[in-house]
């Protein structure tokens, strides 16, 4: 899938270069817009420097380090934004920036302690997780990698949300001409519980191979245990881009149903790309499937 909208949270660490690096990946290379955000961290009712609008002018200390930004890492003829919100903390800053631009995808780095070649989901990652309205990248610290994915992975259990991860797993392996591997995992069920389980799920992954496009050839893996222990260590090594579902809608729904998406993201050595669940059909409207998604 091709996003026509990206924030990108930089502040010119290491860890935000990958961000960087991952958001060109994932931009709609025809025409999508970059846009580079560095929140500062403070209240818009206090007196002093941070009392700014949200459409005022960049600071110029961050204007230079954006400048640095697009001068080495950003290929010319991108379209990019530079923004520097003000908000009590980097997430809210971000959410609030990606609704207010209409953003359908917040692009962060790891954080700064652990292991650089893994995703160490630090709290501005978490949150984002948690409430933003669209989809969300993590990239790992050392990643710097700009040309196309040669391998995603999709996590996939037949919900709702795994579809829409579906759709935009099977979007960038066509672009990218990228080999798929979908993956489901099952916990521990004794007979004729774990005999039934298997089958509904070796239906439904057949049933998701058989819609993906033309150019897409996709292998369907099984796998069994904790679903984001799992789905973790079969694409170590193996796929370049993980791209899930979340059911999270802030706090309160993501303490219930959450976890999954943020087990897969902790200690990945590779991106991962969440998908926000899609909205509720209308009432009286069937819900859309696959083959009418793939045709929008």
């Amino acid at each position: 899938m091709s996003f026509h909208r990206v924030v990108v949270a930089f502040d010119g660490s290491h860890e935000s270069e990958a961000a960087l690096a991952l958001g060109l990946r994932l931009r709609d290379p025809a025409d999508g817009v970059l846009t580079l955000a560095c929140v500062v961290t403070g209240q818009r009712w206090h007196v002093g420097p941070h009392v700014r609008r949200p459409d005022a002018p960049v600071p110029e200390e961050i204007a230079l380090m954006f400048a640095d930004a697009r001068a080495t890492m950003i290929p010319s003829g991108v379209h990019v934004r530079q923004r520097a919100p003000v908000a009590p903390s980097p997430a809210r800053g971000l959410t609030e920036l990606a609704e207010r631009e209409n953003a359908d995808l917040i692009v962060v780095g790891s954080s700064r302690h652990g292991e650089a070649s893994r995703v160490r989901l630090e709290r501005t990652a978490g949150r984002l997780l948690q409430g933003a309205s669209c989809a969300v990248a993590i990239a790992p610290g050392a990643l710097r990698e700009t040309e196309d994915f040669r391998h995603v992975g999709i996590a996939f259990d037949g919900s709702p949300e795994a579809q829409a991860a579906l759709h935009a797993g099977y979007e960038i392996a066509a672009r990218c001409g990228a080999a798929v591997t979908l993956l489901w995992a099952l916990p521990a069920l004794g007979d004729p519980l774990g005999r039934e389980a298997r089958l509904h799920a070796d239906e439904a992954l057949d049933a998701a191979a058989d819609a993906a496009p033309a150019a897409v050839n996709p292998r369907t893996l099984l796998l069994h245990g904790e679903p984001g222990d799992v789905i973790r260590r079969a694409s170590d090594g193996i796929v370049d881009l993980l791209v899930t579902g979340s059911r999270g809608y802030g706090p309160m729904h993501r303490a219930l149903l959450g976890s999954v998406s943020e087990s897969l993201a902790e200690g990945s050595p590779h991106p991962v790309l969440v998908l926000p669940r899609r909205p509720a059909p209308a009432a009286g409207r069937p819900a859309p499937t696959l083959e009418a998604m793939e045709t929008r």
